[in-house]
């Protein structure tokens, strides 16, 4: 007489190869993209050197604590120093000993973190020019020169923007509207920005046209292709 399986260990087979075909999974890439911005965050616990609390105005009851900016640009300028001339595993080291990063440092982390991962998706730094920003995009290719779309609508449905420096990440079409509530809400509760115009850059509202208008006003290249070569940038 034939051996049948019972119908609940059939079940557990077919349950458990299931399981096993959704772990050899590769991610999809919202999940990735905020592992990554996750990763990047928390490797920079110590704050950016260009984003504060109560410089200019009095600050709100309402204001959340942020780590000392002055405490961090400092940090960032010595670590910025030593990185000069450090090859990438190096220089992701230095940022992560140092425990601060503006948005270069913060981008390279998001970067360092997708190409370890087992099926690395494509992804490149960009950085906006003239005014410096950099961010990291999944899904996205730069043309021959180097460029991005000028308009993010124009950016693929499934690319997924991480910018670690204002903790966004989502469609690349989404990217401005998300860019403007984030400066709105952090102009609202007191959070300033310094301007990048120099080392001693002066504190503003997180929502002046300068920072607000930046992702509309700026070329979006690829950062190995800026069409001048950034010896030194405030961000990086």
């Amino acid at each position: 007489m034939p051996l049948h399986r019972c119908a609940s260990l059939q079940n557990l087979v077919q349950s458990q190869h299931v399981h096993e075909q959704v772990s050899s999974a590769p991610p999809q890439q919202p999940s990735i993209a905020q592992a990554a911005l996750r990763f990047a965050n928390a490797h920079t616990p110590l704050g950016s050197g260009n984003l504060g609390a109560g410089h200019l105005s009095a600050i709100k009851p309402w204001t959340p604590e942020l780590p000392d900016a002055y405490r961090a640009d400092d940090i960032i300028r010595e670590s910025r120093e030593k990185r000069k001339n450090f090859k990438f595993e190096d220089y992701i080291s230095e940022v992560m000993r140092c425990q601060a990063g503006n948005c270069g440092g913060k981008s390279n982390l998001v970067c360092h973190f997708l190409s370890q991962q087992p099926n690395p998706p494509i992804h490149h730094r960009v950085s906006l020019y003239p005014n410096s920003h950099s961010f990291v995009v999944i899904g996205q290719e730069p043309d021959e020169e180097g460029l991005f779309p000028d308009n993010f609508n124009d950016w693929n449905d499934d690319a997924v923007i991480i910018d670690p420096w204002i903790s966004i990440c989502g469609p690349a079409r989404h990217y401005p509207e998300l860019w403007h509530m984030k400066l709105d809400t952090m102009a609202a509760v007191g959070i300033e920005l310094r301007s990048a115009s120099h080392e001693q850059g002066k504190w503003v509202k997180a929502n002046t046209p300068y920072w607000k208008n930046m992702l509309e006003n700026n070329k979006k290249y690829l950062s190995s292709k800026l069409p001048l070569p950034a010896s030194w940038c405030w961000f990086l």
